[in-house]
């Protein structure tokens, strides 16, 4: 599996995953974070509806590579995945590298997607090597 192969496929389901298939809801109150119950149970099901949108995906890659392979790319999107919607990562990030302490939410969704691609190039990685 070529690293191209593998991003484009990771990046289609990313979009389907986190814009698609993303309720409001989860979108308003995963904002909360680990730290709430109600953020904990909207980052959750949100997790749940991104993994299925790439489940196709890592069938491919686990066809062109090996299961563990596509587990480990599976585990690695979830993971990040997970840590960035939390929003602690995006705050400190347009806090402390950016200078935006009460940034325009153009911007947070900005370095949020910005940081969701940078982990999805490792992940496109793995799989490829």
């Amino acid at each position: 599996m070529s690293f191209a192969d593998a991003l484009l496929v990771l990046l289609v389901s990313h979009i389907v995953g986190d814009v698609l298939l993303q309720t409001e809801w989860q979108a308003r109150t995963k904002a909360l974070g680990l730290g709430d119950a109600s953020g904990r149970r909207a980052l959750a099901a949100h997790l749940c509806t991104y993994v299925l949108a790439f489940v196709p995906a890592l069938v491919w890659i686990g066809v062109e590579t090996s299961a563990v392979r596509a587990v480990a790319v599976g585990a690695f999107v979830a993971l990040t995945h997970l840590l960035i919607d939390d929003g602690r990562l995006v705050v400190a990030w347009l806090e402390n590298v950016k200078h935006a302490h009460n940034p325009p939410l153009a911007l947070a969704i900005a370095v949020d997607q910005s940081l969701h691609v940078v982990c999805l190039l490792g992940a496109a990685v793995i799989a490829s090597i």
